[in-house]
Order: C-alpha cells, then structure tokens, then sequence
C-alpha cells in the first residue's frame, strides 16, 4: 500500500512507488515467489479524486494528477507484482449521506438533513460546482386554469404562491426526475421569462427609436436638398421641424433666447435638426446594444438550464473516463511485458461522506467504467469488435469491495444492527452477483470510522459478508488489512480473520482444525504441538 502522492517522505513512512529502486523490486519479486505469495498494489490512499473534483468543482488538472498517480501505481504492480488487482480509491465528490439511497430513506447524516443540506450541481462546459439552499423560497405568482396570472386592477399580481427548494425536488423525485436538475430548470426559468420580457421591451424601444431616426433623417434630408433652392423657406421648414419634435418630446431643443447659440440657430436651423437626427440615431444605436446584450442573457440562461447537471452525472463520467485510460495503460502495459495475469483496476469503496462509498454508488462506477474502456478499445484499434472488447474491460476493471468501509454506514442507518447487516449483505450480493467484485478487503471497526482492527474485534459483519460472497461464487483473492494495531500486537491481525471465519489450519498431525482449536492448545504437554511456524516441522516426538 502507498499512503503518500506527489514525493512522498521515506523518512516519515510515506513511501511512493518510486522509492523502490531496482534491486529492492527484484528482492520483492523473489519474496513472493519463493512464499509462494500474490501480490496487490494499492494506488496512494491520497490521491487526488479520479473524478478531478476539488475546492472550486471539477478540475482537468485535478483529474489529470489522479490518472499520473495511478500510472506510477500500475507501472509498480506490473514490475514487482506481475499482474493482478490495483486498489485506488473512489472519493468521487463529497454529497450529503442522505442522497446515497433516496429510496430506502433510511441513510441520513443527521435529523432533517434531506431538508437543510445544500443542494450542489454542475456545469458541464466548466465543471464549475454552483448551488441552492434547500430552505430557499421560491415566489410564483399564481394562475388561473388557463395559466393566465392572476392580477389586480393597478396590474399587481394577486396572490403568491410561495415553494421552498426542498419542495420542488420533492415534487421531481415522485415524478422520477433529476431532482437538482428539475430545480434547477424551475428557478433559471423563471430568470429566463423575465430575461426574455427585459429582452423584447428592450428591442421594442430600440425599434420605436430607429423609426423616429430613420423619418427625422429622411425630413432632414429633404430640406437641406430643398436648401439648395430656396435657403430661406429651407430655414423655416426645419425651424418648423425642430419645434414640432420638441412637442412631441416634450423636451427643448433650441437654444434659449438672446444668447449667442440661439443667434446661430436662427441663422441655421438646419445645423440643429441634423444635430437632433445624430441624437437619435446614437440613442437608436444604444438602445439596440442593450436589446442585444439583453438577448445574450437570454441565450445564457437558455445554455445554463442545457448544461446544468447533477454532481452525480457529471462525476460518473469523468471517473469512468479515468479509469478507463488507466485501464488501458495497463493493458497497454501487460502486453508490452507479457504478463502471465492481467493488470486489473480495482476501484474500491471508501468513506460514507463521499460518492462511490455505497455498494449501488460502487456499481454504477463499475459499469460506467468499464463501458467507456470498452469504447476506448475499439476507438484505439486493439481489438476486432465488441464482444472482445466487452470481455477485456469486464476482466480489468473490477470492484474491490471493503467490508470495513461499508460497515461506517452504521452509524448513519435509521434501523436496527440486524436490519443493517442485511441492507448491505442485500447490497453487496447485487454487486458480486452481477460479476462486479474482483478483489476483497477484511478489516474491522465498530461502525465509526475506518480504524481497521482485528478481523472480529468490532461489528462488520466479516463471517456473513464472506460466506455470502463465497455461496455466490465468489473466486477472487481475500485481503485481510492490518492498521490499529497496539505495539507488537500486530501478529494476531491474520489469525483473528482465520478465528472469525472458521478458517481451516494445517497442523502436523494428518487432520484438519479450525485456528479456534489450535490456539487453545498452542503447546501440547506430552504430545507434539498442534500448530507451529519454521521451515522445518519436527517430529511427532517432539515435546516442548
């Protein structure tokens, strides 16, 4: 296992793939061998989102750095390990508990969560993550069967109906919608409609402008060519002119009487009439801008509702999008080397808090990986169709499912413990049933946090889990984690999973025992000892 991205520190235990050098890797290789041991590498447990999620939303660069981590990870377990499963971490994007499983309704973060939790989606063009407050109201003027608004006299509206956020998603999850899609539809429409109305007022004005301009150009026009004839009847039609369109603004044009401008006007009316027709132009001109940026509102809004998608949505593919390029790297890779086991990425459940911790959230990774691995294969020509393609992604890219992960739910599962080791043993059987788990890991807590005790020291439901798995066929290699071990205690991490699940022990004596058996009576008085550990077992004669 790796813990550290990026460097990493040898010093503080925080090793990375490439702090084994040469030689280190073959001594592991020939360790492995020789105990007649497989090995699985595990990508650094802090390594970014494959997803590419960060503080501001989703991030290419973010994404990218994830896929780098994982190359190093793969490039290390075809060296050292020849093959078989690449654990890396699924931490998608964090969500609020309640949302892993809105149809059971029996997971929430804590009391009214569904109602006071923020609701998030996304931008696909950016990946940029945006909001609601559920508790947002939500005013809409009410209508009549018709869908006419109800107004007053003075042209009020009438009455309001009044819909909180929370409502509306309500409202999309029993019609089967998207709810944060459905939200998000609801208020950018509203937005829209009074964009649109902003818009058209705006365009109506601009177009009332430019008539006006266009029939003050035409009679200005008309009279400086009338000038050319008769100057002084020219003058008098445009002082005429002048003094009609100040009645009909209702603002004066002219200059005052007695001052020097209004002896200028007098002497050339015409001079201010074209004044007049350049200033309606420029405010027909203006006005036109805004009725123009006023539609680009309305084209962005248009666009946003478009591309506004649930966190969900957007992750899905970005995730399955990384592990499919990884997957392919790694195949690239087994062939290059010519490896006897096939390189597998094992994307795993992690913390409750975050997507792709539910065994339904595990699946849906899965799948979507695997399809866009299968679309990658036949976009890069390594193979000849579909079928062959669908058979290669499915072999390498596999679940590696953690009992002690998915038993932190616990704490967040409004039920009995009998009721909630038979929600997840239901969930889990849907995943391994379906040929999506590949690799295992056993480890212990009491249903909090990730502390990896002693196999049958907590309450993960360790013996359930793996005679279930197993009754279904379940082939696959079994990891037993070791972590919240005190001191020199760490030994018994192995022969707790072997008590817990009544594994049979070899002993020197022809028959079989389970470890239960054996510890009991680890040294015998007058006969050989039942289990010992050394190249070399003694004789039956033996006695301690």
């Amino acid at each position: 296992s790796f813990i550290a991205s990026g460097s990493g520190s040898w010093a503080q235990g925080q090793s990375v793939p490439e702090h084994y050098w040469k030689e280190e890797r073959e001594e592991l290789r020939e360790l492995a061998k020789i105990n007649e041991i497989e090995l699985s590498v595990h990508n650094p447990a802090n390594a970014p989102p494959l997803s590419g999620f960060s503080q501001n939303g989703f991030s290419p660069e973010v994404k990218q750095e994830s896929l780098k981590e994982l190359k190093r990870t793969i490039e290390f377990a075809a060296d050292v390990a020849r093959g078989g499963p690449i654990t890396v971490h699924t931490q998608e994007f964090s969500r609020p508990i309640f949302e892993a499983d809105l149809k059971l309704g029996k997971l929430k973060g804590y009391e009214e969560e569904e109602k006071k939790s923020p609701l998030y989606y996304v931008d696909q063009r950016t990946g940029q993550l945006k909001g609601y407050n559920r508790q947002a109201e939500i005013p809409t003027p009410k209508t009549d069967n018709e869908g006419n608004v109800l107004r007053n006299q003075d042209g009020t509206v009438k009455e309001w109906n009044i819909k909180k956020i929370y409502d509306i998603e309500q409202e999309a999850i029993k019609k089967g919608n998207v709810p944060v899609e459905e939200v998000v539809k609801f208020i950018k429409s509203k937005e829209l409609e009074f964009e649109k109305g902003q818009a058209d007022e705006t365009l109506i004005r601009a177009k009332k402008l430019e008539d006006e301009y266009n029939f003050i150009n035409n009679v200005t026009e008309k009279i400086k060519e009338d000038s050319k004839k008769n100057f002084d009847y020219a003058k008098y039609q445009a002082m005429t002119q002048v003094e009609n369109f100040e009645k009909g603004i209702k603002e004066r044009l002219t200059p005052h009487e007695g001052t020097p401008e209004y002896k200028n006007y007098l002497e050339n009316p015409i001079k201010y009439l074209e004044k007049i027709r350049d200033r309606f132009k420029n405010e027909s001109k203006a006005a036109f801008e805004i009725a123009d940026s006023r539609q680009i509102g309305v084209l962005q809004h248009q666009d946003e509702i478009k591309n506004s998608v649930s966190m969900e949505k957007y992750a899905l593919t970005q995730t399955a999008d990384t592990v499919a390029e990884a997957a392919i790297f790694a195949y690239r890779k087994e062939k290059a080397m010519k490896l006897e086991k096939p390189l597998v990425i094992a994307p795993e459940n992690v913390f409750a808090q975050t997507y792709g911790s539910h065994p339904a959230e595990l699946k849906k990774i899965i799948e979507e990986s695997r399809n866009a691995m299968k679309t990658k294969l036949l976009k890069d020509g390594l193979v000849k169709n579909e079928e062959e393609a669908s058979k290669i992604a499915a072999e390498r890219i596999r679940a590696t499912f953690d009992i002690g992960h998915v038993n932190t739910w616990r704490q967040y599962f409004k039920g009995s413990p009998e009721e909630f080791n038979k929600y997840i043993l239901n969930e889990v059987s849907k995943l391994n049933k379906e040929g999506l788990i590949g690799h295992v890991h056993i480890n212990d807590n009491f249903g909090y946090e990730d502390v990896h005790i002693t196999p049958g020291q907590g309450n993960a439901p360790i013996k359930e889990f793996v005679d279930k798995i197993t009754k279904e066929g379940f082939k696959g290699k079994m990891v037993i984690e070791a972590g919240n071990q005190r001191g020199g205690e760490g030994w018994h991490v192995l022969p707790g999973a072997w008590q817990t699940l009544n594994s049979p022990i070899y002993r020197i004596n022809s028959i079989y025992d389970t470890w239960t058996d054996i510890k009991g009576s680890y040294f015998g008085k007058t006969g050989s000892p039942n289990y010992l550990v050394g190249d070399l077992a003694p004789s039956k004669e033996w006695t301690l």
